[in-house]
């Protein structure tokens, strides 16, 4: 009996292309079979995926699969960039993973977009450039010097301080990256957002808050501040003076048992109180109107 062909991926990169799979000994004819049977699925022409792989991936992961089978297909020259080099560096999108592929071809002109791919024409400085994950991608200072061209405000101070906060680029690095960038659009826009960035915020949500008091001329809060009440420390959110705002995301309470971390939560809020803070939480939804800037700007002023 012949040996079953091996359609088996590797831990670190679920693609599978029609290349490696000759080399291991599998034939055209095996590859079509396996589609068939619905052990591999097809990424794109000449690249697949082991299905059970492709239904356990998160949607970064399955983006970055794209990205990787779109550069197999490409001709030398393109890197991963904008959108795509922020999953790769794992920095985190408000919008979570593009459709599209981003990628950066190093010329002034000859951007296009297809089915699967946003080709980004942009000079690329070769200090610009690096490797990761096994791909040629922008550095972590260009990849946000370009989103905050590219991004609207708000989502580009999202992913950028996301990048402060990973140490993977300084505020030094950004400004250099988008020296670099030359005249192009976004620019003025991209020295705004560069300016407003700090790394201290620990979460999307936290990162739009603040852009959220800046747009309704709320004060800039302090990010991340200790407050030591009892001998006990609490690390909140956001400070005003004496007004604690506390952003509430579902992953404040994601992996508790028992309701344990509300619980926590409670008494931390209830401590805060006690000492004489006023405690402002908000969610997502509260981000979308004015009520929130009114009740934080009523509170300052009752200080």
């Amino acid at each position: 009996m012949s040996a079953q062909p091996e359609f088996t991926s590797d831990e670190n990169d679920l693609l599978l292309t029609r290349r490696a799979l000759l080399r291991r000994g599998v034939t055209d004819a095996e590859i079509r079979t396996a589609k068939r049977g619905g052990t591999i699925v097809p990424i794109r022409r000449g690249c697949f995926a082991e299905t059970v792989q492709i239904t356990a991936a998160t949607s970064e992961e399955r983006h970055l699969l794209l990205a990787r089978a779109a550069l197999d297909a490409a001709s030398s020259g393109l890197v991963l960039s904008h959108q795509s080099a922020a999953l790769a560096w794992g920095f985190d999108l408000w919008r979570g993973a593009s459709e599209l592929v981003h990628l950066t071809t190093d010329r002034s002109t000859g951007g296009r977009v297809d089915r699967m791919r946003h080709v980004h024409a942009h000079l690329l400085d070769a200090v610009d450039v690096t490797e990761r994950l096994g791909l040629p991608i922008t550095t972590a200072a260009r990849t946000i010097a370009d989103l905050a061209c590219a991004l609207p405000f708000d989502e580009a101070v999202c992913v950028g301080d996301s990048a402060l906060r990973s140490q993977l680029a300084t505020p030094e690095l950004l400004a250099a990256a988008l020296a670099r960038c030359g005249r192009r659009r976004g620019t003025a826009k991209a020295r705004r957002v560069l300016s407003f960035l700090d790394g201290r915020s620990e979460s999307v949500g936290e990162s739009r808050s603040r852009v959220y008091f800046d747009r309704f001329d709320v004060p800039a809060p302090d990010p991340q501040v200790e407050i030591v009440v009892d001998g006990k420390t609490y690390r909140v959110d956001f400070l005003w003076d004496g007004i604690v705002g506390e952003f509430d995301g579902l992953s404040k309470y994601a992996g508790d048992q028992g309701g344990d971390a509300v619980v926590r939560e409670k008494l931390r809020e209830d401590a805060l109180r006690a000492a004489g803070y006023v405690v402002i939480r908000w969610t997502w939804a509260d981000l979308a109107d004015g009520r929130l800037a009114r009740r934080v700007l009523a509170a300052l002023v009752g200080r």
